[in-house]
């Protein structure tokens, strides 16, 4: 079979045909494809389910920093409490009223 011999490619082609439609009968085939489309099938799920666990281990990481954040931020607020509590207390002292006695008290 030469490049140019258009029979010779014909034929080939034929017998390839002929080949692969024998394969396609093959019970080894046929099962060897059919345990591929459900490995196929489970690796798809298994890919799923791990971009899912990413997902929301994510969102649990995001959330940890959320609840840090809000952590400080109630800190912060303790702290400007406290230190109001101090200021109030050394205005009443000043004044010469009794810590929490003020003047509606």
């Amino acid at each position: 079979m030469t490049d140019n011999d258009p029979h010779g490619m014909k034929s080939f082609a034929a017998r390839a045909r002929s080949v692969l439609s024998d394969v396609e009968q093959d019970d080894r085939v046929k099962h060897a494809a059919a345990a591929t489309q459900d490995a196929a099938a489970r690796a798809q799920e298994a890919s799923k389910n791990v971009s899912r666990k990413v997902t929301q281990q994510d969102a649990w990481e995001e959330l940890r920093g959320d609840v840090e954040e809000l952590t400080e931020v109630a800190r912060a607020h303790h702290a400007l409490i406290i230190d109001l509590i101090d200021r109030v207390g050394e205005l009443e002292a000043r004044a010469g009223t009794k810590p929490g006695t003020g003047p509606d008290g």
